[in-house]
């Protein structure tokens, strides 16, 4: 959700790839920049790079029309920051200078054409910037090339461009002719094997359909891709499945466009490769890679530094509550914390995070505010959380706006949560309704309040501002939060 929109300080990045030409129109240089406009055309510009070495003289017709028309976006939608990236296909392509000129003729874009070293530092920077890549290997498997980075504690500590994109592998004759064709580039990146039980974090649009097919094939409960998360057991054997499948055999198990399911095949058997060489602990796939990699690299360290999952969640939050006064949001987790004596510090960023969010359904029809707020928390487009963290977030609003957490329409979370994890969400979401009851949502007046838990009680203490507050409801629902904490309640006047 747009933080600026009045100033409308939009800024897209036009990505030309080897396979796909791609215009992104994201909010603005911000540290989660939401997407307001993605639109993508298969040009398939890398086709021929394999055979010939020059662009596909069909893909470059497609390209251009592609161009002209997100040319004519930009200026309509009057946007001043304009990131044309090309990457393997322009710059290994013996004419990709000269499509590059007629571009910035017809239509004045420059094309900042990166090179594989280049290209795999920006797509390590989108992912780290989402949460992402304490220990393990980044991989970026596009048309043209494979960008594979090894990353310590959020560091790079190797990065290496391989030619093994799906538009090469088609030139190979068959499976057997490709596997040779990765293992033998494979074999150039000794640092592959350093990765060994850390995760493999996947991007691109190939390995990112196949996460798609696969959290269609098994019914995962959360039709998100963005950090959805496998074993690299169950990713390895998947991955070899599908490199066995032919393109007909695809299109009826993926689901996906035919021109995404024909390079699936090569895509999994590259995956495949890197997996058998790696053996990670798990596969962790990511929506954010090189575009919002080159948007993190221009803005100030301070803001570079920001929680990517809180500044995501405050961003909501300034959009939609009611009171402008985001910090009391802050101050409600810090209120509800004495509930959550043990618990690591991941879970009060996930409990701040929850309180950001909890006036989603204010202005919702109130029979509906429950369920309306889970589903649209379940799917925002939010940065630095998993699966497992989405469906906390969910629960916990879902409870503050009067679930109790065991209704069908909270299955989702519930089919993904642990039971200990349910529990908390049930326990934050009863603590945000006592604080909304309390203060009727102006937040403010938790200040003359606090919470204590003792071994046996729940007590809600209210100091002598705060006292005029008390009321039956408020009773009612420290009963349900102490219920669910196997304690008796109390509300004590200071």
């Amino acid at each position: 959700m747009p933080e600026a929109a009045s100033t409308r300080d939009y800024v897209a990045v036009l990505d030309i790839g080897s396979n796909a030409v791609r215009l992104v129109v994201y909010d603005g240089m911000n540290r989660v920049p939401v997407k307001i406009h993605n639109e993508r055309d298969l040009c398939s510009l890398g086709a021929d790079l394999g055979k010939t070495g020059r662009l596909n003289a069909e893909g470059v017709e497609k390209a251009m029309q592609s161009i002209a028309r997100f040319a004519a976006l930009i200026g309509a939608m009057k946007i001043g920051t304009v990131m044309a990236v090309a990457t393997a296909a322009l710059r290994d392509a013996a004419d990709g200078p000269d499509f590059i000129a007629a571009v910035q003729k017809k239509y004045g874009l420059k094309i900042r054409v990166i090179d594989g070293e280049e290209e795999a530092r920006l797509s390590a920077i989108g992912v780290m910037m989402n949460g992402l890549g304490s220990r393990g290997m980044i991989g970026d498997f596009g048309g043209g090339s494979l960008e594979l980075i090894h990353v310590e504690n959020n560091r790079v500590k190797h990065k290496q461009s391989l030619p093994v994109g799906s538009h090469r592998l088609h030139a190979a004759e068959d499976r057997t002719a490709q596997r040779s064709l990765v293992e033998a580039q494979l074999a150039k990146a000794d640092f592959i094997a350093k990765g060994a039980g850390g995760d493999f974090y996947a991007l691109g649009g190939s390995w990112r359909a196949m996460a798609k097919t696969h959290i269609r094939m098994t019914d995962h409960p959360l039709k998100v891709m963005d950090q959805y998360t496998l074993t690299g057991a169950q990713a390895l054997e998947f991955a070899q499945l599908m490199a066995q499948q032919s393109v007909a055999s695809l299109e009826k198990t993926a689901g996906l466009s035919k021109k995404r399911v024909q390079d699936m095949g090569a895509a999994a058997l590259a995956l495949a490769c890197v997996l058998e060489k790696m053996q990670p602990a798990r596969v962790i796939f990511s929506a954010t890679g090189l575009r919002e990699g080159a948007i993190y690299d221009a803005l100030p360290p301070a803001v570079q530094k920001q929680d990517a999952l809180i500044a995501s969640c405050r961003k909501v939050a300034l959009k939609i509550s009611r009171f402008d006064d985001v910090k009391s949001f802050a101050r409600m987790a810090a209120w509800l914390t004495p509930l959550f004596a043990g618990q690591e510090a991941a879970f009060f960023r996930h409990l701040e995070a929850a309180c950001l969010l909890s006036d989603t359904g204010w202005f919702e029809h109130e029979d509906y505010q429950a369920l309306h707020a889970f589903e649209r928390i379940l799917l925002l487009p939010l940065y630095g959380i998993d699966h497992t963290g989405r469906a906390f977030l969910a629960l916990a609003n879902y409870v503050r706006y009067g679930g109790t957490g065991i209704e069908d329409a909270a299955r989702t979370a519930r089919k993904i949560l642990t039971e200990e994890g349910i529990m908390l969400a049930i326990v934050a979401g009863l603590g945000m309704r006592v604080a909304y009851l309390l203060t009727g949502g102006a937040l403010s007046l938790l200040a003359g309040s606090r919470l204590e838990m003792t071994e046996d009680q729940v007590v809600l203490h209210l100091g002598q501002k705060s006292a005029g507050l008390h009321a039956a409801v408020i009773d009612e629902a420290m009963k349900d939060l102490a219920e669910m904490l196997g304690r008796a309640c109390r509300v004590a006047a200071e």
